[in-house]
């Protein structure tokens, strides 16, 4: 190539021999933008594996609660959670039928966690009793909790109230009745909002054996005795428990009606 450029520059002109170094400088230019062109452009840095589950948690829940993913707040994990690259997309669903519990699923490599979220205020409030159900819906009034309960705690008034809520099918039967609730304590924890199951609850204690508790005779008739007996067993309500009069010594068995409360058989 410099070799045609030298002899045109020494036969031609000069303004030949511009128009030759012209031509040289284009091609040259060409060749060095299509190269430029050619080379890919730098990947965008990945998300890592607690952006990933922040992006993918408040874009799932804005979609399910129909508000923007900004207005979607995540409330800090515990520290001394170690979260993994998920390989695949992450599962999500309600499990507590709350909106403000998430259970966030990855199936490589298997792990799930749960994220509590805030959502404004319009997200939270019931859905309207005319709402129309769809097929798939089972909207009635259960018990839910309203505030979170842990283990163990016993069931107060206070602590529930009857909401029309959508269930999911299949999913057991809930508690239509705040009677079902009462002397029952929690067998696992549950966060506010959670429809409350008879699989939830178990009986408390209400009669301890050692105990002395009064024993009400002939409601039935309607003439009532009561006395001061020894409870010889733990009972629970709706149980027969066996009973002893301390002062004749004499056995008997009733059924437990409340704290500290029998009724004679």
């Amino acid at each position: 190539m410099n070799l045609i450029k030298q002899s045109l520059c020494r036969r031609w002109d000069t303004q030949a021999c511009r128009a030759t170094l012209w031509l040289s400088l284009t091609v040259w230019l060409l060749h060095a933008g299509g190269a430029a062109a050619a080379k890919p452009a730098s990947e965008p840095a990945s998300l890592d594996p607690v952006q990933q589950l922040n992006q993918a948690v408040t874009q799932w829940v804005g979609r399910q609660q129909g508000v923007a993913p900004a207005q979607v707040q995540l409330q800090p994990l515990d520290s001394r959670v170690r979260i993994q690259p998920c390989a695949v997309p992450l599962n999500m669903d309600l499990p507590f039928a709350s909106p403000e519990s998430v259970r966030v699923r990855c199936t490589q490599p298997a792990w799930q966690l749960y994220v509590r979220v805030k959502l404004p205020q319009q997200a939270l409030k019931p859905a309207s009793l005319d709402a129309q159900p769809t097929v798939a819906e089972n909207r009635r009034p259960v018990l839910v909790l309203v505030s979170s309960l842990t283990r163990g705690m016993s069931i107060q008034p206070q602590d529930v109230r009857l909401q029309p809520m959508v269930l999911p099918t299949g999913s057991g039967p809930y508690l239509e009745d705040p009677a079902e609730a009462a002397h029952a304590e929690l067998v696992r924890d549950l966060p506010a909002g959670t429809p409350l199951r008879r699989a939830d609850l178990k009986p408390v204690v209400l009669v301890k054996r050692g105990q002395l508790v009064q024993l009400n005779v002939g409601k039935a008739t309607g003439f009532t005795v009561s006395a001061k007996v020894e409870a010889l067993q733990d009972g629970r309500s709706g149980e027969h428990i066996r009973l002893k009069n301390v002062e004749s010594g004499r056995m008997l068995s009733g059924v437990v009606k409340g704290p500290n409360l029998v009724e004679g058989l």
